[in-house]
């Protein structure tokens, strides 16, 4: 591996490009043979909603399931917006702003 990228994704449906651009960061440094996760916080929690239907986010979080690139979610976000463990889709588990800053400090930070 050739070090980590840490991904912080802020954008949902309120704004495509930006969200798109995250799902896109971690899935070409994942290619790259980077070690990278992802994580979701403010209303980009809703992409990882089972059945959400914004393209092209379906396909991007299926290439990433099967890269098995981490996706977390930030809970406190999700709770704010009715999520739960069980709407998210396979791969994506709750975590938290000490889980945010912990991976921060040991990796590359991308934030969109």
């Amino acid at each position: 591996m050739l070090g980590k990228l840490f991904v912080v994704a802020t954008h949902g449906a309120d704004d495509p490009n930006r969200a798109t651009l995250a799902f896109l960061a971690a899935k070409a440094a994942k290619e790259n043979s980077y070690d990278v996760e992802l994580f979701l916080m403010n209303d980009a929690v809703l992409l990882t909603r089972e059945g959400v239907g914004l393209a092209p986010f379906p396909e991007l979080l299926e290439i990433l399931q099967i890269l098995e690139v981490p996706i977390l979610i930030c809970k406190p976000y999700a709770e704010a917006r009715g999520m739960t463990e069980e709407d998210l889709v396979e791969g994506a588990e709750m975590s938290g702003m000490y889980d945010l800053a912990e991976k921060a400090v040991e990796s590359s930070v991308l934030s969109i």
